[in-house]
Formats: C-alpha cells, structure tokens, sequence
C-alpha cells in the first residue's frame, strides 16, 4: 500500500456512504479511478500519476490528490 501520508485526507464521495479517510496514495488511486465524480481534468491526471505510480513521494502524491479535490469541487473535510 505505500508509505501512509504525515496528514489523512478526509473527503466526502456523493456516490459512497460516509466520509472516506485516506492515508495512502494507493487508496486515492482507487478512488480516483472507481469513485471519482469526474474522469478528466488537468489535476484528475496527475493525481492518478502521482498516486498510482508509487514513484514519487508520499507528498507529492497528497499534494495531487487535494489539487483533484479542488478540480472537482470534491468536500474535502480535513
């Protein structure tokens, strides 16, 4: 699964019951790819990269995946 993220993300997915708590850019790849409520987008792309690739930092990766919150006007909670 990776190395955790220092800080969780916390978002809520319309399409998943409760809040989602991610720790891991595994567990963001998944959501990007089985969850997400768009498919495309600037942001959305390199999140997957960063995410899924496993080769760039755990930062980095949390720092894609909040930039695809963003894009997606996703809640984001903490």
């Amino acid at each position: 699964m990776g190395i955790a993220w220092g800080e969780c993300v916390i978002i809520d997915l319309p399409d998943l019951d409760g809040v989602q708590i991610v720790w891991h850019p595994a567990y963001a790849a998944h959501l990007l790819i089985d969850s997400w409520p768009v498919d495309h987008g600037r942001a959305y792309g390199a999140a997957i990269n960063a995410c899924a690739e496993g080769t760039r930092t755990g930062e980095h990766a949390r720092i894609a995946f909040i930039a695809a919150i963003n894009e997606a006007e996703v809640e984001m909670l903490a």
